[in-house]
């Protein structure tokens, strides 16, 4: 799955939350939340519905993989 959304909200605190894994009726996610005293992390589960919402009005932005992460090494 592996998508990832940055949350539009409180200045001074860098929220993302990835999608770990479609169930039904919604997502399991992991919220990390970076601020200057350090991280919190949790998992949660969000619905379809509040994902889309959110995704809608934009809360959450989704966030591109930098090209160098789809690289593949060979011999």
């Amino acid at each position: 799955m592996n998508r990832r959304f940055r949350v539009r909200g409180i200045e001074g605190i860098e929220t993302h939350i990835d999608i770990l894994n479609e169930v039904q009726g919604g997502y399991d996610t992991r919220v990390t939340s970076t601020i200057a005293t350090g991280i919190r992390e949790s998992f949660e589960f969000i619905t379809d519905e509040l994902l889309e919402s959110c995704v809608r009005t934009g809360y959450l932005v989704a966030v591109e993989e930098p090209a160098h992460m789809h690289a593949v090494l060979s011999a």
